[in-house]
């Protein structure tokens, strides 16, 4: 059943990704980013079917990735690289019949990205990866021993400088919001939304702020022994996993405590038994 419902998942983000091209990207000659976004911008110069320029680049990325790339991580993309260009393929048939109209570009840009992102991470959440361009940056990374993500970025910029020259303004704008959008929106559903903060806290009123995390904001803390990389003076480091809610309240509490603390506050997106320690 598990099974089933991964494969579904699947399945039906691609279908998304397939609509979003086929129905809005391309009517409205705009571009998306990575692969798709370069087979798009093949076809508004050749007029080729989106799809077979997808189908093709993926297969010659995937083939050139296998010489330097561990074959299960292939494997993650095997799928969504082969069903995501033929599902455009098909889809593209229907265009003339069914025209979907939206009356303003922002609501146009907004869906687009909103259908692309949500495509992409049914299938990231499944194990599955889309884009051959990541698997091209391992392929770089190995052979210039310099792993980066700024590669993906680079693709981007090269279409978007492409569409600058060939389209003009407007659409290289409209298709540079799009991109960020759904790039910011994937990292998002991927990985969720950052609903809480950890707090690294250094002060010399360590039963104040103590007294002031477990019993008046209730909530847990742990106590880390530390000491210094260039003074060598021990320390004690308090760290606290709070809600989002409760950021100023509690930052603003320490610091009338102790002025002078040193906090350190980041992001986390899970917390995964939280009472545990």
């Amino acid at each position: 059943m598990k099974t089933i419902k991964k494969y579904l998942n699947v399945i039906v983000g691609c279908l998304i990704i397939a609509i979003a091209i086929d129905f809005i990207i391309i009517p409205n000659n705009l571009l998306t980013f990575g692969i798709s976004g370069i087979a798009t911008l093949i076809y508004y110069l050749n007029g080729v079917n989106v799809g077979i320029n997808l189908l093709i680049m993926n297969i010659i990325g995937i083939s050139i990735s296998s010489f330097f790339v561990n074959k299960e991580r292939i494997k993650e993309y095997i799928l969504p690289s082969f069903l995501i260009p033929i599902l455009i393929y098909v889809l593209s048939f229907f265009t003339n019949s069914f025209i979907l109209e939206l009356p303003e570009m922002l609501i146009v840009i907004i869906v687009a990205a909103f259908l692309i992102s949500f495509g992409y991470s049914l299938i990231y959440k499944q194990g599955y990866s889309t884009s051959v361009v990541f698997l091209l940056e391992d392929v770089i990374g190995k052979i210039t021993k310099f792993h980066s993500k700024i590669y993906s970025w680079l693709f981007d910029c090269i279409i978007l400088t492409a569409s600058l020259v060939l389209f003009g303004y407007y659409v290289t704008l409209y298709s540079l919001i799009v991109i960020v959008i759904s790039k910011y929106m994937i990292t998002k559903t991927r990985f969720g939304i950052n609903d809480s903060k950890v707090f690294y806290i250094i002060t010399s009123k360590e039963k104040e702020v103590k007294h002031f995390i477990l019993h008046d904001l209730k909530y847990e803390l742990t106590v880390l022994d530390v000491k210094g990389g260039f003074s060598k003076k021990k320390n004690e480091i308090l760290l606290s996993v709070i809600d989002s809610k409760d950021y100023y309240k509690f930052k603003e509490g320490i610091k009338i405590i102790d002025p002078d603390a040193f906090i350190a506050i980041c992001d986390t997106y899970d917390v995964v038994n939280k009472k545990s320690f």
